[in-house]
């Protein structure tokens, strides 16, 4: 059972929960398939641009469900004289599958030319339609169009793994390990110096790869080194072997933000290998009618070489469950840390073992080492 399957059976289940029906027999499953594409035009050639990675948006009209209930919908890609009885990609609309509409960059664009079988440097045509789906039945859009995709190049083989090396690192030299955040995607938290550094894809030996600047963009290179002249600083290096691109931030600085008080109490120093702490804190909490006042998360502020931003790092989810009388068992995987999409004062907050740290000297991380997950800590001495 696909994704859209899954989506609209759940659905529907509830549907018979809320209304008393046996089964999926008892719903009304007529739908009237899409009518009309929209968008991109039939026949639209596309020279990929994977670095500056643009976005193309496929849109079609709204299937009609017979009842006036949700229909979900799937963008499909089949051989330029395919049928779609067998389409090589397939995958669900925005929203979910809710939206009538699908927003592709060049990247994704990309992989489907690739996994139809198109090569570096090839121009290759498919053809693309949507599925619109009640349940079980799933109907065709009454239409197909051409699209034409030109391939850049690239690396036939993308790593699955990566290590930063060179004078400029903060190791001198020895392989610092990467992140993989995404097939073909890594990054690392790490302080730069004057010297060069270059990627390789094992820690000793293998591929050498490099960042090269190429029409105002960072692009990935083979078989060189980047050369760093700026002042000793922190930076986060991303490289996307997917986009054959790359992006590198300044760290600025990393606070610990404090709930109750809405404000960043303690900033934190780089202390290397991707650790900010700060320590030998006197922990005293806020007094409120409920008790101590424990939650906390993290902001770290970055420089993309024009101007700062923020990021927010914090708990999996809005609410995190207590932890009195719990430090020095709780799970680690408690402490992981995820970036916070929709930052308010209050939302995806760790709590402390407020007993235990009240009045107490405590050492406070936050750790973006790369061998690990991501996450934050704070240690009572």
């Amino acid at each position: 059972m696909n994704y859209i399957k899954k989506l609209t059976y759940c659905i529907l289940v509830a549907i018979c929960m809320l209304s008393g029906c046996d089964d999926e027999k008892d719903l009304n499953l007529n739908l009237v398939e899409v009518k009309t594409l929209i968008a991109p035009e039939d026949n639209t050639s596309i020279a990929l641009q994977l670095v500056q990675n643009p976005t193309v948006v496929f849109q079609w009209d709204q299937a009609r469900a017979e009842d006036g209930s949700l229909v979900l919908y799937e963008i499909a890609f089949d051989q330029e004289g395919g049928d779609f009885s067998s389409p090589f990609y397939v995958a669900v609309s925005d929203g979910k599958g809710v939206e009538n509409k699908m927003t592709m960059s060049h990247v994704d664009l990309n992989r489907i030319a690739m996994l139809g079988g198109a090569d570096f440097f090839e121009r290759k045509k498919f053809r693309w339609t949507v599925r619109a789906a009640k349940g079980s039945n799933i109907k065709l859009a009454a239409q197909s169009r051409i699209i034409e995709l030109e391939r850049p190049g690239g690396f036939d083989v993308i790593p699955t793994e990566l290590f930063l090396t060179g004078s400029a690192t903060e190791d001198g030299g020895e392989p610092l390990k990467m992140k993989q955040t995404d097939p073909g995607k890594f990054e690392i938290y790490t302080k730069l110096a004057p010297g060069s550094y270059q990627f390789t894809d094992a820690a000793s030996g293998g591929r050498s790869f490099y960042i090269k600047e190429e029409d105002g963009f960072k692009v990935l290179d083979t078989d060189g080194e980047t050369t760093y002249d700026g002042d000793e600083k922190v930076y986060r290096i991303s490289v996307d072997f997917n986009a054959i691109s790359a992006v590198i931030h300044e760290v600025k600085a990393v606070g610990l933000w404090y709930c109750w008080e809405n404000m960043i109490l303690h900033e934190l120093d780089y202390s290397g290998d991707g650790i900010w702490r700060k320590d030998g804190v006197t922990v005293t909490l806020s007094t409120v009618p409920w008790g101590l006042e424990e939650r906390h998360k993290y902001r770290v502020i970055l420089n993309d070489g024009t101007a700062d931003f923020e990021e927010w790092w914090g708990y999996v989810s809005n609410d995190s469950p207590g932890q009195d009388g719990q430090y020095g068992s709780t799970d680690p995987e408690y402490f992981y840390a995820y970036r916070i999409e929709n930052n308010d004062q209050w939302n995806n907050a760790w709590k402390f073992d407020r007993n235990a740290i009240q009045g107490e000297v405590v050492d406070f991380l936050m750790k973006f080492n790369a061998e690990e997950p991501y996450a934050s800590d704070y240690i009572i001495h």
